[in-house]
């Protein structure tokens, strides 16, 4: 669930394109994921390589999601049209690998090390060019 403003092929930015052009989007539902801004997944990553942090951090934008879920916002954040995203269930989607249901990260360790979803969906939409 990573995405950056110059990865053409992110979940958010093939959404917004497939928006853009009036198509329906089809998210999956029963998935819950912690979308994560790339810049602010190496700033955070620096920041502990600097201050000398070790042992295993979990960094991701806080606020976990649905991929239908994130879809939607992504809409909203250009102003598409939030009906064309259409939640359904992950067995309907015909991937042939199986996902977890729910794959969020959490830590304790890392919490306020990366903003809030919401604020980087926000800094990507200014910062994205590609679509």
């Amino acid at each position: 669930a990573f995405f950056a403003p110059w990865d053409e092929y992110n979940f958010v930015t093939l959404t917004l394109r497939s928006l853009a052009r009036k198509e329906r989007v089809l998210a999956a539902s029963d998935l819950t994921v912690s979308p994560t801004y790339v810049p602010h997944l190496v700033n955070a990553s620096l920041d502990l390589l600097i201050h000398g942090g070790s042992g295993i951090w979990h960094l991701t934008n806080e606020g976990a999601t649905s991929w239908a879920e994130l879809a939607a916002r992504t809409a909203d954040l250009r102003g598409y049209d939030a009906a064309l995203v259409v939640p359904t269930p992950c067995s309907s989607l015909g991937w042939t690998a199986r996902r977890p249901v729910y794959s969020a990260l959490a830590s304790e360790k890392s919490s306020g090390l990366l903003p809030p979803l919401e604020a980087a969906l926000a800094r990507y939409a200014e910062e994205c060019t590609l679509v």
